[in-house]
This record gives C-alpha cells, structure tokens and sequence, in this order.
C-alpha cells in the first residue's frame, strides 16, 4: 500500500504545472531514481553515419539543400562595448556558392553524467539527453576562450559552464528536425530524460539570425553534424 501511494505522489507531481523562479525560468527538477534509457534515446549520427563523440568537434551545417554556414558568435549589442566578447550565438548563412562562403564555428557537446556512472572519451551522444554545448576555443589564451559554453536568457548566449546541474539554463538536447531534414536543438528545463515539463524548441528568433525558444516551431534551424578535421 505504501508503495503504491509513493507511486502515485509521484506520478501526481510529473503533472504538475512549473512555477517560475525570480530569474524568469522554471526552477530545476530531478527525479529520485536513475533515468531509464528506451529507443527515444538514439544515437546522433554525423554526416558520415558515425555515432557523434562527446568532446570531439562538429560544424552544425544547415540542413536544407543548396545553403552553406553554420551556427557561430558575434557581439550584435552594437551600443555597448565593441570590443567586449562576443556572446550572441547566431546562425551565418549563404546559398552554395556564394563568395565568401559562410561558416559556422566547431561544437562540442558534454552529457550530463549519471551518478554512479563513469564517462571517458567514447561516449555517445544520445538523442533527447541532457547536454552542454561549447564552441571550440582554438586559442586557450583569448581572454574570449572562456565564454563558450551555451545558455539560455531571452535568446542563447555564451557564459553558460559545463556539467553544472544547479543552472537549468545551461541544459539543451539534440533531437530528430520532426519538420524536415537532420536535427534541432531543444531546451528542457529539468534533467529528467523522459519528462516534457517546458519543453521548448530552439529555432530563428528576432531577424532570424539568433538563435532562443521558437515558440510556434515556424522558424527551427535543422543542422546536420559534419566532423570537424
């Protein structure tokens, strides 16, 4: 009987709406017990067909057909200091065979470690898994390097830190693009695999070269992995 209350607590609560917390998002949920991986959780695969590695490096190439670029930062806070750190990620974009090309900067992705579970070098990226997402720093003394990792605010920016559980604005996940080709970003604001409490898609946002919360899924930016040399 005792259990079956637990059972039912429990479940009640999985339902409840989220309360927003004084910094505008929801705050963080855990579950008490191991997630359990299913089918959902697939791997992401690369343009080669390869599993994608925690760690290492990949472009997040448009997905339509006949567009080249990728995802990379820029300071569009043209009013403020020019020369601060770029923070606004954003989405370059041309069609194929335009001159200059546009490109994308290196991503790397770091999953939430499972207590009592060990991660090293060969780890798969799974679908709909918590995440971080950095760009690649490729010089360690740009007073810039730091300020790679993603987070949530109004759109996405850099300044987010890996592996923290307590900021839920750090957290995204890769899922399969359910509007075309390849794959899209989406936020879930607890660390539960399964749960869909805010879920939110990651798409264009202001002129459509940021990148935040697509609220009516009309503009999503569908990326292929491509392995970076």
């Amino acid at each position: 009987m005792k259990t079956a209350i637990i059972l039912l607590v429990l479940c009640a609560i999985s339902f409840l709406p989220l309360a927003i917390s004084d910094s505008g998002l929801p705050p963080l949920i855990r579950l008490p017990t191991k997630p359990h991986l299913t089918a959902f959780h697939s791997p992401i695969l690369d343009t080669a067909g390869n599993p994608v590695i925690a760690g290492a490096k990949y472009y997040a190439v448009p997905a339509l057909i006949g567009v080249e670029g990728g995802i990379s930062v820029a300071n569009l806070n043209t009013t403020g200091n020019p020369s601060a750190c770029p923070t606004d990620v954003v989405i370059n974009e041309t069609l194929a065979g335009n001159q200059p090309p546009a490109v994308g900067r290196p991503l790397s992705f770091y999953p939430q470690k499972l207590k009592g579970e060990a991660t090293d070098d060969d780890v798969v990226i799974l679908a709909q898994f918590p995440l971080n997402v950095a760009f690649d720093s490729p010089d360690p003394s740009d007073p810039c390097a730091k300020e790679n990792v993603w987070k949530l605010q109004a759109t996405i920016v850099t300044g987010g830190v890996i592996g923290n559980e307590d900021d839920i604005s750090n957290w995204f996940r890769i899922q399969k693009n359910f509007n075309g080709r390849g794959y899209i970003f989406n936020w879930w604001p607890i660390l539960c695999l399964n749960c869909k409490i805010g879920y939110s898609v990651i798409g264009r946002v202001g002129d459509g070269s940021q990148l935040g919360i697509d609220s009516n899924a009309e503009s999503l930016y569908g990326f292929e992995l491509v392995k970076a040399d």
